[in-house]
């Protein structure tokens, strides 16, 4: 099947990026620095509100219920281009993803599981990232899930779709912008309104960010694809967002979070071994 019309798993259809480098785009306040066409000749998914910014992409994708609605509801060009989609969305059923999904006019889903492989968020794993792209981009793995960004499992669907190589823009998860905001100018005020204090500038937020996006850079690049990170625009676009051990350090001792005897206990032994033994072969 391809991307025209309707709704299906993502299994099911062509490789639609087969031998074309793809831009995904976050919404992050460098994406005012970004001319309007910026995106006119490019192969581009938007992630949610970056859709304000660039409603001409020829991608959308989403995972967030609150974003979709708010999109489908406000601007009626959002549900004309195709659109992937994780199913379930955060914190909502399938069947509830499915419906509200249903207003666009092509929809492309993948399962989604969170914080993978332990289903731990602040648990990344190099070797299972390793894993995971490469039998993705082999067409054997269709089953992703973030470490608290939705950039994350739109790289592996962009990588299963047949990207030759990725790069990302508005993502920077406060390491390039060093403002207060999360968002830019047209998104920022309509991300608050939907997750009242939610944001990058918290470590306990940003580090299993930064270090999965990291992972699946490092990831991407062993399996022979190449991997920009963008850090703002240039003309050239040859600025990279680079990330120092020492900040990742002291990120990490920021970002500690404290437990109960008993959440420690049941993450030691049922969480992280389930989740490990069923993951394993997705």
């Amino acid at each position: 099947m391809n991307m025209d019309t309707g709704a299906a798993m993502i299994t099911g259809i062509e490789p639609v990026f087969s031998g074309k480098e793809v831009w995904i785009v976050g919404s992050d306040p460098t994406l005012d620095g970004y001319p309007d066409t910026f995106l006119d000749d490019k192969t581009a998914i938007t992630l949610h509100l970056a859709h304000l910014k660039f409603p001409r992409a020829t991608f959308r994708y989403t995972s967030e219920y609150d974003r979709s609605t708010f999109l489908f509801s406000t601007r009626d060009d959002y549900g004309t281009a195709p659109i992937i989609s994780s199913l379930p969305h955060y914190g909502k059923t399938k069947k509830e993803t499915r419906e509200l999904m249903a207003r666009g006019s092509s929809v492309v889903f993948h399962p989604m599981v969170n914080y993978l492989p332990t289903g731990v968020r602040e648990e990344v794993s190099q070797s299972f990232t390793n894993w995971k792209v490469a039998r993705t981009i082999a067409g054997k793995s269709h089953v992703w899930g973030s470490h608290g960004s939705c950039l994350h499992t739109c790289i592996f669907a962009a990588l299963y779709l047949g990207a030759t190589a990725i790069h990302v823009i508005g993502s920077g998860h406060s390491l390039v912008s060093g403002e207060a905001a999360d968002h830019f100018a047209a998104a920022d005020g309509i991300h608050q309104t939907m997750r009242v204090g939610d944001t990058f500038t918290d470590a306990k937020i940003a580090y299993p960010v930064i270090m999965q996006t990291l992972a699946l850079k490092k990831s991407c690049e062993k399996s022979g694809i190449p991997f920009y990170w963008h850090e703002r625009y240039t003309p050239e676009m040859d600025r990279e967002i680079t990330v120092s051990d020492q900040f990742l350090d002291e990120m990490r001792i920021k970002a500690r979070r404290t437990f109960p005897l008993y959440r420690r206990l049941y993450r030691f032994f049922i969480k992280r071994p389930v989740t490990l033994l069923f993951h394993s072969w997705r």
